[in-house]
């Protein structure tokens, strides 16, 4: 469900010095779904109860997988995919207020954040081999693509195609799982790393949680660390996942207002206070590109951190927003 491995948040461990940190035990856990390596963490006086907090977090993202995955037919997005053109498909209340920020996020971000191009994504195989495919399959991959041929009534809860769009989920499902996590576990202290996006919650360490950002080129290696008490740092990049087509490269991440891939090579990391803000944030960040990107996100005081590949080396270029979540003596 998501494409940005390059740049996966690197879980440092967390500080330990907190009151909390000496009463309680770290119990942590790791499994793979949502296509990833997901690691979980939690405090607790005992070891069982923290595996009961991290079994309710794991069956909370199972659901949203087996809701969300558009490589299940079973699945609740694969169902609004294959609903007929013209009729109104109905979701349930969750999906519904996922929809309504999906939506919100597309207009905020002037497109670049749009999920229904699940056409232009097939038509050049970016979720298998890759391919260059022809102008004229090109063209109408494009045409068959955007939220624009979807129509969301919010009142009723219902999606209708205008057109043989397809949504991906890749841009959001996670952000929308871990958003779930925080809404089941409550007031119990949690962090979960999807891979590229990582979420905490609840009570945090007396110093935070410290995550490292990888560089763009080298997704086991930490650029930098910074402090996440709360919320959400989500991180687009290219990655092992772009593709060579012919000498060709086709980035896994795409522009939907051109309907070619993302020009950026390096990376965009935004922290939000929701999980799905953060999500669809990174990757239109990544789609607009340092110079449109960090003039859109600063005059909206949104944190977002840019890794610049300059040569051998990487440039960073932050919003004023995103300073206070940076360690001292982290680069």
């Amino acid at each position: 469900m998501r494409r940005r491995l390059a740049a996966a948040l690197l879980i440092a461990g967390c500080a330990g010095s907190s009151a909390q940190s000496l009463e309680r035990a770290l119990v942590t856990r790791d499994v793979y779904l949502m296509g990833t390596r997901a690691h979980l963490e939690t405090y607790a006086a005992a070891r069982q109860e923290g595996l009961a907090t991290l079994a309710s977090a794991l069956a909370v993202l199972e659901d949203a997988e087996r809701e969300l995955s558009t490589w299940r037919d079973s699945s609740e997005m694969s169902a609004l995919n294959r609903h007929p053109v013209a009729s109104a498909w109905h979701a349930n209340a969750g999906l519904c207020r996922m929809f309504a920020d999906v939506w919100h996020w597309h207009g905020a971000t002037g497109g670049a954040f749009d999920p229904a191009i699940g056409r232009v994504l097939a038509a050049w195989d970016v979720h298998g081999k890759g391919t260059l495919p022809r102008p004229d399959v090109q063209r109408r991959a494009r045409a068959a693509s955007g939220l624009a041929l979807l129509s969301f009534d919010p009142a009723r809860c219902t999606v209708t195609r205008r057109g043989d769009a397809a949504i991906d989920v890749g841009a959001f499902g996670k952000g929308e799982a871990l958003d779930r996590v925080e809404a089941a576990l409550g007031d119990r202290p949690w962090l979960i790393d999807l891979g590229g996006q990582v979420a905490a919650g609840g009570p945090a360490p007396e110093d935070g949680w410290t995550v490292g950002i990888a560089e763009p080129r080298r997704r086991d290696h930490p650029y930098m660390h910074v402090r996440l008490t709360e919320g959400s740092l989500s991180t687009s990049a290219g990655s092992e996942r772009d593709l060579t087509v012919n000498g060709i490269r086709v980035a896994h991440i795409f522009d939907p207002r051109t309907g070619q891939p993302a020009s950026f090579t390096g990376s965009v990391t935004v922290w939000h206070r929701r999980g799905l803000a953060a999500d669809a944030l990174s990757t239109a960040l990544f789609v607009m590109g340092p110079e449109e990107g960090l003039r859109w996100a600063e005059s909206r005081d949104i944190a977002a951190l840019y890794l610049i590949p300059e040569g051998e080396t990487v440039r960073p270029a932050a919003t004023r927003a995103f300073e206070r979540f940076r360690l001292s003596g982290s680069e």
